[in-house]
């Protein structure tokens, strides 16, 4: 996650000063080249590799947890996501917009699992010893 803040950090810094000297001058004629599109994909890159790693994490998470419902629905949701980026490009949509959701409303992960339970035993034990 963090090389991948990292990649688009140093690719937007890069670019700034590049449109500047693409736009430097008294008419404004921007044209992109090749090193533009260089920066702007390694911005983009960076952006999905932030995005795979959450929620990769997020699956991790919500996998210990007693209540599978989070996960079933990161985990199934997050596949949509990739396949529908694969066919359309629309998948980085419902990917960020699901991660949107589980951050405002789903668990931390962190819960412990309830104990379970012992049978009361119904019947006094029996001892080796006599009583009484």
């Amino acid at each position: 996650m963090i090389v991948g803040g990292i990649l688009a950090l140093f690719s937007s810094l890069a670019l700034v000063p590049h449109i500047q000297d693409l736009t430097s001058g008294f008419r404004y004629s921007f044209v992109p080249d090749s090193y533009f599109w260089t920066l702007i994909s390694l911005i983009v890159l960076g952006g999905i590799a932030v995005q795979f790693v959450a929620w990769i994490g997020a699956v991790l998470n919500t996998n210990q947890l007693v209540d599978k419902t989070w996960f079933n629905v990161l985990l199934w949701c997050g596949i949509a996501a990739i396949v529908l980026s694969l066919l359309t490009g629309l998948g980085a949509l419902v990917g960020w917009g699901l991660m949107i959701v589980y951050l405002v409303g789903g668990p931390d992960g962190m819960a412990v699992a309830p104990m379970l339970l012992r049978a009361t035993p119904t019947e006094p034990p029996k001892t080796l010893a006599p009583t009484g």
